[in-house]
């Protein structure tokens, strides 16, 4: 169900958002945020500043429309998998509110996929909850002991080209044919790709809004439900944490598995790379994590989201707020 600004159910007219949901995505976050779920707190507020054209955007394509669901943890880290007991309090706190909750899972591995598991069993019996998994393992392992739960694909498994300081140039009538035929699509539409996804009942599957145009296949012609993130691409993830290295020294700063407090919930790294052949020119890169995103450009969220009323397989944004609120650029 879509709820309005108001905290009532859309009417359909409301709802001209078209039946897409709006999610927020808090994956640095401990504690639920009592005053977003309250509504206390305007989403447009959660879009200040350098995102503001989003807000715009969203309220323009989905007028009415306001968040509903919660994504609970990290596509990248597995030291943000929150605890059963932290994971209960989400679920607590969405349901008093109406909301609904996914649990995101980082591709994960032993102890990561142990831990998984008790957190699914604490959130088996919340309505309408899913998990994200962003590994084939974890997918295996999830459908084997868990056959009726609700599992997306997460965007880490959907491969194609995310660099922005070479995406874009492939929308252009000067790139070589077999170059845009390689790039402007996915590993997704290789066959063995879907028989997976059709083996293992995948619904759902999430993906980045990319700069490059994608083939249709990509976006129509099959049965699962699309979500799209904004405002960021992820770019690229890693075993090292930058803002966790902060407090190192030496060469034991980027040794996968070092210390971490957490640091990723107060810090956040801006980089600007430049793009070959540029003149100068850059492209800007945000460290979150372990992880490295690309603000998403205004005119491509706005290509996106135009697609949302005639393309019934997109029918989820979901919006990643990092930190307590505050949108980095």
């Amino acid at each position: 169900m879509l709820r309005t600004k108001n905290d009532r159910a859309a009417s359909p007219r409301d709802a001209a958002g078209c039946g897409v949901e709006i999610c927020l995505s808090f994956p640095f976050l401990d504690a639920p945020p009592y005053a977003v779920l309250r509504g206390e707190v305007p989403f447009a507020e959660l879009l200040s500043g350098p995102h503001a054209a989003l807000a715009e955007a969203l309220s323009r394509h989905l007028p009415g429309a306001a968040p509903a669901r919660l994504h609970v943890g990290s596509d990248t880290c597995e030291r943000l998998l929150p605890s059963p007991r932290s994971l209960g309090t989400w679920i607590d706190a969405a349901r008093g509110a109406g909301w609904t909750v996914t649990l995101v899972l980082p591709p994960l591995g032993r102890d990561g996929q142990a831990r998984a598991q008790e957190c699914v069993r604490a959130l088996e019996q919340a309505p309408g909850a899913e998990v994200v998994a962003n590994d084939w393992g974890t997918v295996h392992l999830l459908r084997s002991r868990h056959p009726d739960l609700r599992i997306a694909l997460g965007r880490l498994t959907h491969k194609v080209m995310r660099d922005p300081r070479l995406a874009d140039l492939f929308d252009s009538p000067q790139a070589p044919m077999a170059a845009r035929s390689a790039l402007c699509r996915s590993g997704e539409l290789a066959p063995g790709f879907r028989t997976l996804m059709e083996r293992y009942g995948i619904g759902r599957r999430e993906i980045d809004p990319f700069l490059q145009p994608l083939e249709e296949d990509e976006w129509e012609g099959r049965d699962e439900r699309l979500s799209v993130h904004l405002p960021y691409q992820l770019v690229t993830m890693g075993r090292g944490c930058l803002p966790a290295a902060m407090h190192g020294e030496g060469k034991g700063r980027f040794v996968p598995g070092g210390p971490c407090r957490t640091e990723c919930a107060k810090y956040a790294v801006e980089f600007r790379v430049p793009v070959p052949g540029g003149n100068g020119a850059g492209r800007h890169l945000l460290s979150l994590g372990n992880a490295l995103y690309h603000a998403v450009p205004p005119p491509v969220s706005e290509r996106v989201l135009s697609r949302l009323p005639s393309g019934g397989r997109v029918d989820r944004v979901v919006v990643t707020v990092p930190g307590t609120g505050r949108m980095p650029s």
